[in-house]
């Protein structure tokens, strides 16, 4: 992915205070920072890392935020449509074909979703079916994608709604997993491996049996060089993850409506909102354009710049409300907070939580075809919480969308679908990085040829 335009402050060295000379009340109080303190405030005790399950199969609770008739693309061959209804539950999804006996399949959602428009594989195919409009909703997180089509004079407006209205409903689950915080610029008291902190906020961490709530911290570039921790709680004195950041190290973000999905490096990581990922890739794509220009170590004045400059752009962030937020809607895991956050990884040497991403992180979603869940039954609302009560009437109560497609062109006729290739309108994965005798010769200056005498 490339580089995220970044901030002025960010961006360019200041001139006029690059590497300025401490002064000596400035020296006294960088001593004073360094002593060893006790970081944890006595009225807050250790209680583990938060861990969440993520279980494609867990039960559908709540009542259904919108249910209606769509075209489903076959699991099984993927080469026919069957119809089905769709319903959309605060926590998951179902699907029933009408046309069979068949059991419902029922899919739990994971922060680590996304729903898109998308088109069918070539402008041949659009112009032979051209009251079908196709969306395609992932749970990537378990390398699950289903592909539903709207038919009619009406589809775009309906096609618009159907992702308005899943994109909601998974922005209202991956809030719920997330409790009251602003994000921070200013380093923690006593804490003197968090000075070169230039923001930091709490993340949802993928792990292959579910998410793991961690509190994610970027620091300056120093000696051509950065760092991304991430600690238990806000505390931070208990690391989960370190990342090594240089100019080869990998950005980028899931392309759907209202995903908050990054990735950095190997680890995959959610944002409380879009907003939220858009900061995060900014700040780190800053960081990123300082290393690939080798710029000077900053100092303590450059440091204030580059917070004050995030501090601004946080304003402009958009305020949550946490008394609207009962809870959240996905299980915690028992007997896995303490226990996972002493675990050693062997890689690193850091405590590492169960919520410690591994590499390689989620499946790839193309052209993989969901497995069949059991059947919850007709009475699947009965088990409704007044969490999941209060999160359906937020949905209900939250604006729709008008449209999200980019080809609303009024197009009429009818006829059979066509083979039902779709075109994945993910970015493609990033080439690999050069070799370092390749990145050697790049860098290396041409050779200068001798005067002839």
């Amino acid at each position: 992915m490339a580089d995220v335009p970044g901030f002025t402050a960010l961006c360019a060295c200041a001139e006029d205070s690059g590497n300025l000379p401490l002064e000596d009340d400035d020296e006294d109080a960088e001593e004073q920072e360094d002593e060893p303190r006790e970081v944890r405030p006595p009225d807050r005790p250790r209680k583990g890392m938060v861990t969440y399950s993520a279980d494609a199969l867990l039960p559908l609770k709540g009542p259904v935020v919108r249910e209606g008739r769509l075209l489903h693309l076959c699991p099984d061959d993927g080469k026919s449509f069957s119809q089905v209804t769709l319903s959309l539950y605060p926590n998951g999804l179902r699907i029933q074909d009408v046309e069979s006996a068949a059991p419902p399949i029922s899919l739990a959602w994971s922060p680590f979703s996304l729903v898109q428009a998308c088109r069918l594989h070539s402008m041949q195919a659009d112009a032979a079916q051209p009251m079908m409009r196709l969306f395609k909703v992932s749970i990537f997180h378990h390398g699950l994608t289903h592909f539903f089509a709207c038919q009619g004079p009406k589809a775009d407006m309906e096609r618009a709604r159907w992702v308005a209205d899943v994109s909601r409903v998974l922005r209202v689950l991956t809030q719920s997993l997330f409790p009251p915080y602003s994000i921070a610029v200013d380093p923690v008291p006593g804490a003197s491996w968090t000075v070169t902190r230039l923001m930091a906020g709490y993340l949802m961490l993928y792990d292959e049996v579910g998410v793991s709530l961690v509190y994610g911290e970027l620091h300056a570039h120093r000696d051509n060089c950065s760092a991304f921790a991430a600690y238990e709680d806000d505390c931070c004195d208990v690391p989960v993850v370190q990342l090594d950041i240089d100019v080869n190290t990998l950005i980028s973000e899931r392309v759907g409506v209202d995903c908050s999905c990054f990735s950095l490096g190997d680890h995959h990581f959610s944002a409380r909102s879009c907003a939220e990922k858009m900061l995060w890739l900014r700040a780190i794509s800053n960081v990123k354009v300082k290393l690939r220009h080798w710029a000077t170590n900053p100092s303590r004045r450059d440091l204030l710049h580059y917070r004050d400059s995030i501090r601004e752009q946080t304003r402009t962030l958009p305020r949550h409300d946490p008394a609207a937020l009962d809870g959240p809607l996905l299980p915690r895991r028992p007997g896995l907070a303490m226990a996972a956050s002493e675990r050693t990884s062997e890689s690193s040497g850091l405590p590492c939580g169960s919520g410690a991403a591994t590499s390689g992180g989620p499946p790839s979603t193309d052209g993989s075809a969901p497995p069949t869940a059991g059947p919850q039954g007709p009475n699947v609302a009965k088990g409704a919480t007044p969490i999941m009560a209060a999160a359906a009437a937020r949905l209900q109560a939250m604006p729709r969308w008008h449209d999200v497609s980019s080809d609303n062109q009024g197009r009429s006729g009818d006829g059979p679908p066509p083979p039902p290739e779709v075109v994945d309108t993910e970015p493609p994965p990033p080439p690999p990085p050069l070799p370092p005798l390749a990145r050697a010769a790049e860098l290396a200056p041409p050779p200068v040829a001798e005067p002839s005498r």
